[in-house]
């Protein structure tokens, strides 16, 4: 598991500096920036926390989800085309993804958790690892949750799973990117940086995960492609180091999602 990390780290690190040195975003920006070294703690203690959490919500889904479901139909829906299977599992997780994560602004108790995530004031791709253990577990664990019971390959699942974590590393990073007509069906990294936007305008926008078509839907969606966030961050106080943001949650009364304020160092 940590071979794995480490491998899938470092080709990020090789792929996404590149990138952001070629066609940045924000072209003042350094690449060892403020609490860098925070967000490279999260790669490795925060993703080996994170694994055991959604491993054990994966393996009591199939204990106690996956019998109260038919098995004829989740034969069918593993007879489909894996390629199909694939953009199924995004479609729904996706869903699921938008309403989680949605909770997590709205109910105080779930925000003390997500201003970890939303404390982060200079966008990168090695920023998007900064989120809590419970907060990726709950919204990213129980979205795939439902298409785990209704039976999809695991080869599907390989695939939405490639395509989330590149994608999340993308839609963080400091890349100037357009997708023309094809923004409302995949989210630009502009079009994340919005939902991380400490200005008005920006406050609970930009939900979904990958279908910025979801927000669409829902009327939460933004879309600016042809500028960016004056700011980052959230006036929310929260630690800068590791072990304070774990503490946080725990530590701190809730919140709701912040007004506009200077964004904590």
């Amino acid at each position: 598991m940590l071979t794995h990390t480490l491998i899938h780290f470092l080709t990020a690190l090789l792929v996404f500096v590149p990138l952001e040195v070629l066609l940045p975003r924000h072209k003042d920006k350094k690449i060892f920036r403020l609490h860098w070294q925070t967000d490279t703690t999260y790669v490795l203690a925060g993703g080996l926390i994170i694994s055991f959490g959604m491993t054990a919500l994966f393996v009591a889904t199939g204990q106690f989800i996956l019998p109260l479901v038919d098995a004829n139909f989740r034969a069918a829906v593993a007879s489909q085309p894996i390629l199909l299977q694939a953009v199924e599992i995004i479609i729904i997780a996706d869903i699921g993804y938008y309403l989680i994560h949605r909770m997590f602004h709205q109910v105080p108790e779930l925000w003390r958790f997500h201003a970890v995530h939303h404390s982060i004031e200079e966008m990168d791709w090695l920023a998007a690892h900064r989120v809590h253990p419970v907060d990726q577990i709950l919204t990213r664990g129980v979205s795939i949750c439902v298409p785990l019971a209704m039976g999809y390959a695991p080869a599907a699942f390989v695939i939405f799973g490639a395509f989330f974590g590149w994608h999340s590393l993308l839609k963080h990073s400091n890349v100037k990117v357009s997708f023309g007509p094809l923004r409302w069906l995949l989210a630009t990294p502009t079009y994340h940086h919005w939902h991380h936007g400490n200005q008005p305008e920006a406050f609970d926008k930009n939900f979904t995960g990958q279908l910025p078509i979801i927000d669409l839907l829902f009327g939460t969606a933004i879309m600016k492609e042809t500028e960016g966030p004056k700011a980052y961050g959230c006036d929310t106080p929260v630690p800068a180091d590791f072990v304070g943001q774990l503490a946080h949650p725990i530590r701190s009364a809730p919140t709701q999602r912040p007004t506009l304020a200077p964004p904590v160092a």
